[in-house]
């Protein structure tokens, strides 16, 4: 027979109502005042009357042990919650799916970007159903482009835990922190224009569908640099982040009290910088944070930077980081054929970077003449101020990949360390770097 176990609402007058329904049991046979339940003692059989008669053959009234609510018993009518939960938290990527825009073959299937953290990136569409984030769409009055977004994710970076409850705030917490890590150190690698979807945590059903927690989202995200606009994620890419992202993960250590600590802070600053950048439409706005994040690399003198942003592109010979294009091998699509002039390199950029850096740094107007259209791979409806872009964030990005990929990560601990690492393996402080710029420039006119 089916029993009825309801308890007071007000615990402290357990024989007053309103009463609520706390469970269903089967048993063998009826219970009296007394009976000892699973939730407590009984303390009155309930009437024969809706709607205690409804659905059971007996209903009675117990005074509840409030620690037994979460433990239903053996015998209980309902689906008892899981022994634990199967969690997850992704972030949507834009990943080569049909090799349109490459010459790489399409990615396909599942990739471990980080085995210790089950970290991955995978197609994650299959776990999503019309009924996935409905509740928002009907309720939250999302707008169109922030529904459809959701519901035309492909590929993310994925990491799956198991939580022994369906909330844990420590555990989803850390899960969200190495899903954001991943996620900054791939803008590194390969950044690509965004999702309007960001964030999105949740459970895996028995059925292997998605019960979504909720998500985050980019109401307008903005435009990436004219070249990257055609950047999609590829096989190599996914490679090189499995590669470097153990690295950067240790920039980011934190003390006893959970806080990230003073170490690194040289590297931070700039993936902050870079990555904040790429939040903001206005181009003086994010282009004072890319030449501050090349600062926090290259250090504060203009004649020290410049210097050493040749050197470490030309492996330590300014002259061959003078001639190193902005443009990587298969960065530009093999239906593009541009001319020598459209291929910009460091030695044309990281003088006119400075140009414009002084002057808005000095609240001077920038000349017109970096806003007119110049060669440019996809054409001339490029200006020179986009290219500019271009160049800023290929000299961030490069920079830190290459620091992670030559185990230089200790170098640059502090700013002490950092000038250190450029004097001693580059000969390069605020004096010799103004005399091999010199050196550099009169070898070139030799040329």
């Amino acid at each position: 027979m089916r029993i009825k176990i309801w308890a007071a609402a007000n615990r402290e007058f357990p024989n007053s109502g309103p009463y609520k329904m706390i469970d269903i049991l089967e048993e063998e046979a009826p219970y009296g005042v007394g009976t000892v339940t699973h939730y407590g003692a009984v303390i009155e059989i309930a009437p024969p009357i809706p709607p205690f008669d409804e659905g059971a053959d007996q209903s009675v009234i117990v005074k509840i042990n409030p620690a037994t609510l979460g433990t239903p018993p053996d015998n209980s009518i309902f689906e008892k919650p899981p022994s634990s939960y199967n969690k997850i938290e992704f972030f949507p990527i834009l990943v080569d799916m049909l090799g349109h825009w490459s010459d790489d073959p399409p990615v396909v299937g599942a990739h471990t970007i980080l085995a210790a953290e089950n970290l991955t990136i995978e197609n994650v569409s299959p776990l999503i159903t019309p009924k996935t984030f409905s509740l928002w769409k009907k309720d939250c009055h999302i707008t169109k482009d922030t529904a459809d977004a959701l519901d035309d994710i492909k590929y993310a970076i994925v990491h799956r835990y198991v939580s022994l409850t369906d909330r844990d705030t420590k555990l989803d917490h850390r899960s969200t922190d190495l899903v954001n890590m991943a996620v900054a150190c791939l803008a590194l690698v390969r950044p690509t224009r965004r999702n309007r979807a960001m964030n999105v945590p949740g459970v895996i059903r028995p059925d292997g569908t998605l019960d979504a927690h909720g998500f985050s989202a980019a109401h307008d995200p903005a435009e990436v640099p004219e070249i990257q606009k055609l950047f999609t994620i590829r096989k190599r890419d996914i490679d090189l982040l499995a590669s470097v992202l153990p690295e950067f993960i240790q920039l980011y250590q934190k003390d006893d009290r959970g806080r990230i600590t003073d170490d690194y802070e040289p590297l931070r600053m700039a993936v902050q910088l870079y990555e904040q950048a790429y939040a903001i439409s206005y181009w003086k706005a994010r282009h004072i944070l890319w030449w501050s994040a090349i600062e926090a690399l290259y250090g504060d003198n203009e004649y020290a930077a410049t210097a050493r942003v040749y050197a470490f592109f030309g492996n330590k010979k300014l002259e061959d980081g003078y001639r190193c294009p902005i443009y990587e091998m298969n960065d530009i699509p093999s239906c593009y054929n541009p001319t020598p002039d459209c291929i910009h390199t460091l030695g044309k950029m990281v003088p006119l970077i400075y140009k414009v850096r002084n002057a808005s740094a000095h609240g001077q107007r920038v000349h017109d003449t970096h806003f007119v259209p110049v060669p440019h791979p996809f054409g001339h409806s490029v200006s020179g101020i986009d290219v500019l872009a271009e160049a800023a964030t290929f000299i961030i990005r490069k920079t830190v990949v290459g620091i992670l990929q030559q185990g230089l990560r200790e170098k640059f601990k502090d700013r002490d360390g950092q000038e250190s690492f450029w004097l001693y393996d580059y000969g390069l402080d605020k004096k010799q770097s103004k005399k091999r710029l010199k050196e550099m420039e009169e070898s070139l006119g030799r040329t």
